[in-house]
This record gives C-alpha cells, structure tokens and sequence, in this order.
C-alpha cells in the first residue's frame, strides 16, 4: 500500500516475510535468518536496523513516511509538518500561506459568507479578519449618492471618489443632473449644488432667476 503525500513523501506498510541471505542496505552486514530482515524501499534491512530516523523504534510491519531519504514513523513524521492556522491539523498536502501564517486551502475561507478562498482575491478588515473582496465591499465600500452603486474597483484599476455636499459619488457621476455635463477644476466648469441638487453653472443660473 502506498500514499502519496506532499513533496514526494510516501506512506507505506512494511512487510516482512522469508528472506534469503543479503547484506543490509544500512549497516551493510549480512542478514543471516529469515527473522532478523524486511524488506521495504526495494532493499533489505535487518529489522534492528529499519527504524524511525527520530525516535528509533522498529518500522517493521508498522505504516512509516520516507522523505528526503530519511525514514521516519507516522507520529514523528506528522511532528515535522505544520499545523493549519483554523483547524490546528497537520497540513500533509498542499499548504496555503496568507498574512503570515499556514492553512489548508479548503479552510481558508471568508469570515463572513464561508467562501473558499483558495485562489481567490481577499482583503483584511480592521480586525485583522480575512473577507472576500465581495463582504469588503458590501461593509466598508462607499456608495455613490448619484447610482446608489458601491464605489469600488473595477478590473484592478484605481478607484476614485468625490466628495460633495457630505456625499460620496462615483467620478463618472459627479455630473449636471440636467444636462449630464461632468464638472472639473476649471473655472466656472464645476458643480453649483441647489437644494441638494448638482447643477452646472449654466443650470444654476436658469434655476435661480
């Protein structure tokens, strides 16, 4: 039986079973009665001398990880592997790393709507707790007072906002709410609010007579 697991590292049972006599892969001695070797990563062993690299008790029939060519049992492999930040188990595969610490890609998720985040852009709040884009959005995004759309980015360009009369809008909403025309620095080309209304300087005049 063999398992893959992350970098290359298998998980096999080691069998032993009647050998004839062969020199042991470790020790380079010969292996004299059946009993006293194994067989296991394709070469012979005494029995005393397949053990785990850490704590030294025999693999002999027992599961084992082999790993940058060393042999370990499955609790002191499983010591060397980091723990993933949410469910505090053994990350024995593929480890995500985000703000500084280690996850399992499936329990990276949204705080708030569960979303896996494996691939997927996030943000932080400032509570330090990780969001998609989306629940960042609908929490802390601004909304325009023109659309009543969120003010966010849009295909990774730079998101801008202008504020007017304590109001937030989108740049391509800060307009005439007559005739449409955007208002910019220039003079007498910017926005003369009425009455809570945006009115370039042509319309404000009309509407003050």
């Amino acid at each position: 039986m063999k398992v893959f697991t992350r970098s290359g590292s298998r998980r096999e049972k080691c069998p032993c079973w009647s050998l004839g006599i062969g020199l042991c892969a470790k020790c380079k001695e010969n292996i004299i009665g059946h009993e006293n070797g194994c067989k296991a990563l394709g070469v012979l062993y005494h029995v005393n001398c397949f053990v785990c690299q850490k704590c030294r008790d025999p693999l002999v029939k027992k599961p084992f990880y082999h790993t940058d060519g060393l042999t370990y049992c499955e609790k002191d492999y499983l010591d060397t592997l980091e723990k993933c930040e949410i469910c505090s188990e053994h990350i024995k595969e593929r480890i995500l790393r985000a703000v500084d610490k280690q996850y399992h890609p499936e329990c990276f998720k949204c705080t708030d709507c569960t979303t896996c985040l494996d691939g997927v852009p996030f943000t932080l709040n400032t509570d330090n707790r990780v969001l998609c884009v989306e629940c960042y959005n609908k929490k802390f995004a601004y909304t325009c007072a023109s659309c009543s759309k969120l003010i966010v980015t849009e295909d990774g360009a730079e998101t801008y906002r202008i504020i007017a009369m304590d109001k937030d809008f989108h740049v391509g909403c800060y307009k005439c709410e007559v005739c449409g025309t955007k208002f910019t620095n220039e003079e007498g080309q910017g926005c003369y609010p009425l009455d809570e209304r945006l009115l370039c300087h042509a319309h404000y005049k009309e509407a003050t007579k």
